[in-house]
């Protein structure tokens, strides 16, 4: 049998964290240490922290176990992403290999390099190797036999992954033998039997001198992703992609005014760019900065409000309309940089549960309205993207996910978006402070055409937006590191073990009496 590394919290959280993952990668290098080489299963979650199992290639009983956290480091010019080792209790003295990526602002970090591998903190930036390999895993292509690899078949991970592996077969084997996935009710919602069209409109400004490589990436990421959701739905899709030299306001409204959807269809619109909000402006939304030109605005056909576009959209009642605007809030004349950070971001394309995908977009109806920052706020992005859009599409991912244990939600993928965006900038110089999504939601679950469940409600103006932590202060940053779980889960067990001990004693006494 492998040997069991966990403690039952620790492995009751390590269950918790993994059932949310989207994404598995492989990994294999070789410990200087130990003098031997580790083949790892790294399971990967939205929020930059990840669990690896690893065993020793030419000794498979010997294997090791320990959560990652991810932390950044520059030096001169050169960044660096390091996935560091945080050992459970009383392992804290192990030779743990830390993980190590490593770009500059012209050449970002790409998920398909492989990490360098160091022991030792010192050693990031100089004698650092490289692993192996290091590749992303499909679901499709794992089976029971691999999985066997890394855990044993009484291991309720081992059950957690296989699981999944499943579900994405037995969808994939029903496509290949005629579409048995393909029912009526993926082409309409159960409240509505018209078939369902996703339109789709991207506004990009690609060609911006300062944040266009940022803008290009949301654009590469974005478009495929939904036709992509459509595909799989098999759904119809129309898009209007507005970049490049046709990036105007009159482009836009063209855009918008030919949709025409029906009452069963799906409107999502994204921007990505500059935004920005003049000194008297009320709305919680900004202004999309719609030119090029160095002159700034020259007149009204240089912007557009965020909620002109939003209920110029919702008007239309499709059941369901999102717009997300990954762009700055702050006051006209500030704009946004690129910043050099960088991160993993995991695709998870082909570890999509179709149930799941189902709800979010066939089985919901209401809208949502989403921006990157709130007024008087700078907007973050990198060479990989806005923060916004790409934490967004990271907890779709997440939330449809075949590993996933939990119901997707559009609010939970809007607010989990939300607190990785304010995680990610808490010590963010530009904003003196957190970076803090506004977002107003109003969404059903349409259970069947008599019931169309309850309304998901946070409105722009709730108290999550503008509590006082929100001013910049990090205390209540909510995703927690491993070690703060496992002390949460000691300071709770601990006690109830001693009370259960307590009594125990003192019904054993009253016998005796």
């Amino acid at each position: 049998m492998m040997k069991k590394c966990f403690l039952f919290l620790l492995l009751s959280v390590l269950i918790s964290i993994t059932a949310k993952a989207q994404t598995f990668f492989e990994v294999k290098y070789y410990d200087k240490v130990d003098k031997c080489r580790y083949l790892g299963l790294m399971t990967y979650w939205d929020n930059e922290q990840c669990y690896l199992r690893c065993v020793d290639i030419n000794k498979p009983d010997d294997s090791w176990d320990c959560a990652y956290q991810c932390d950044f480091q520059k030096q001169g010019r050169t960044n660096f992403m390091i996935f560091s080792p945080v050992p459970e209790r009383g392992k804290e003295n192990l030779s743990y290999p830390y993980f190590v990526w490593t770009w500059t602002k012209k050449d970002a970090s790409d998920q398909s390099e492989s990490p360098y591998v160091v022991f030792d903190l010192s050693e990031v930036g100089r004698n650092m190797k490289t692993a192996e390999y290091f590749t992303e895993l499909e679901l499709s292509k794992m089976n029971k036999e691999y999985v066997k690899k890394f855990y044993d078949e009484d291991e309720e991970m081992f059950g957690v992954i296989t699981e999944a592996c499943n579900t994405v077969n037995n969808q994939e084997a029903d496509e290949d033998n005629g579409g048995g996935t393909s029912t009526v009710s993926e082409k309409t919602s159960p409240a509505n039997d018209k078939p369902v069209t996703m339109h789709f409109i991207m506004v990009a400004a690609t060609k911006d001198k300062s944040i266009g490589e940022s803008v290009v990436t949301d654009l590469k990421l974005a478009e495929p992703e939904f036709k992509n959701f459509a595909k799989l739905l098999k759904i119809n899709y129309q898009e209007h992609i507005i970049s490049d030299n046709d990036f105007s306001k009159k482009n836009i409204m063209n855009a918008i005014n030919s949709v025409n959807p029906s009452s069963n269809d799906i409107v999502v619109f994204f921007y990505s760019g500059h935004g920005f909000r003049f000194d008297d402006d009320k709305d919680d939304y900004p202004n999309m900065f719609l030119t090029y030109s160095d002159e700034g605005i020259t007149s009204n056909k240089d912007y557009l409000g965020v909620s002109e576009v939003y209920n110029m959209l919702t008007k239309k009642k499709a059941r369901l309309t999102i717009v997300l605007t990954d762009c700055c809030n702050s006051y006209y004349g500030a704009t946004r940089k690129e910043i050099e950070t960088s991160g993993l971001h995991a695709r998870g394309r082909n570890s999509y549960d179709l149930k799941k995908l189902r709800k979010l977009f066939i089985n919901s109806s209401g809208s949502l309205k989403v921006t990157a920052a709130k007024a008087g706020q700078f907007a973050l992005c990198n060479t990989q993207g806005g923060y916004l859009l790409t934490s967004f599409l990271t907890n779709i991912h997440s939330a449809v996910s075949a590993v996933s244990d939990e119901e997707p939600s559009w609010q939970k993928i809007v607010d989990n978006a939300r607190e990785n965006v304010k995680r990610k900038t808490k010590d963010d110089d530009y904003n003196k402070g957190s970076q803090i999504v506004v977002r107003s939601i109003s969404i059903k679950e349409t259970q069947s055409s008599n019931d169309t469940g309850e309304a998901e409600i946070v409105s722009a103006d709730s108290p999550l937006d503008n509590d006082d932590n929100d001013s910049g202060n990090s205390s209540d940053d909510s995703d927690l590191s491993f070690t703060e779980l496992l002390l949460g889960g000691a300071c709770v067990l601990i006690p109830l073990w001693i009370l259960i001990k307590l009594l125990k004693k003192i019904f054993g006494k009253k016998k005796q009496n």
